[in-house]
């Protein structure tokens, strides 16, 4: 998920001689955007045209698997697990989504294992809020949240009202510049795990930030490669430079305001225990007092 320090992990993953970083770098976005053109109501303006298949593919950097198969290519796009953004203009009439990019990715490499890093979801709103929008919109401070907040939480229930979670959390409707949805993380995860089973690892940015060295070292061990020893992964991790923390104009800004805060706990709080319950692991309760 997007602010979930999905980027720091990735670097930390390549440095592993068997997982190959693409050629088009971390993030692709094909599955989630680019086969289909990316939307209108994306965070950055303007749309462009689907990228074919076979141009996908070439950015993938086949040259760098060929003869070893050993190797395995790591694609660090977060849109994938969430956007499916137009899917009510496809394939109007529907209710849900008929398929999510979980179904697609599946067709082609059954076999993928699936990683997902997740956050306390009120701390990566509110990251997120930040960082895509500050130094663009004057309204972007911790009143401005709020008051976006308040909005969006607003419209997400109203369409709970009619629709189901799964709906309302795909809904190409949410607001791209206040993602809500995207902290609802039992409704994706769920659509990934149905089809992807055993072959799907969800950690937490908390328990990587704390235990960094166990944390990647379980990762390995679920992408099947091989261990480093102890001390390679202890020498290369105090070494290494910690990527896209937060911007100083976002640190500028403060925390977010106490009621927000408490707000959005409630809101999240039992979608959180619905993800505890469903992956039998209480560490993704986070805590709400």
């Amino acid at each position: 998920m997007p602010k979930c320090g999905s980027t720091d992990l990735y670097r930390k993953l390549v440095w592993h001689p068997d997982l190959v970083q693409p050629t088009a770098g971390k993030e692709n976005h094909y599955w989630a955007r680019k086969r289909l053109g990316k939307p209108s109501n994306h965070l950055s303006k303007g749309t462009t045209d689907p990228t074919q298949f076979s141009a996908f593919l070439n950015k993938l950097g086949p040259e760098k698997m060929e003869g070893n198969t050993n190797l395995m290519l790591l694609d660090g796009t977060q849109s994938m697990l969430w956007d499916l953004r137009g899917w009510e203009t496809r394939y109007s009439g529907q209710n849900q989504p008929p398929y999510t990019n979980a179904d697609l990715l599946n067709e082609l490499t059954p076999e993928a294992k699936i990683l997902v890093i997740t956050r306390d979801p009120v701390q990566r709103l509110y990251s997120d809020y930040l960082y895509f929008n500050i130094g663009n919109d004057p309204n972007v401070t911790a009143y401005g949240f709020e008051a976006a907040v308040t909005k969006e939480m607003n419209r997400f229930h109203k369409c709970l009202e009619t629709q189901d979670l799964k709906t309302c959390c795909y809904d190409s409707q949410n607001d791209p510049k206040l993602r809500l949805n995207l902290g609802i993380y039992i409704c994706f995860i769920r659509d990934w795990k149905k089809v992807f089973g055993g072959n799907i690892l969800v950690v937490s940015l908390e328990d990587y930030s704390l235990y960094p060295f166990p944390t990647i070292s379980r990762i390995f061990s679920f992408l099947g490669v091989s261990q480093p020893t102890s001390q390679q992964l202890e020498d290369f991790l105090q070494n290494s430079i910690k990527e896209n923390s937060r911007r100083k104009s976002a640190v500028k800004e403060g925390d977010m305001l106490p009621q927000t805060k408490k707000a959005l706990q409630d809101f999240y709080g039992p979608y959180n225990r619905d993800l505890s319950r469903y992956l039998e692991d209480t560490r993704f309760l986070y805590n709400y007092q």
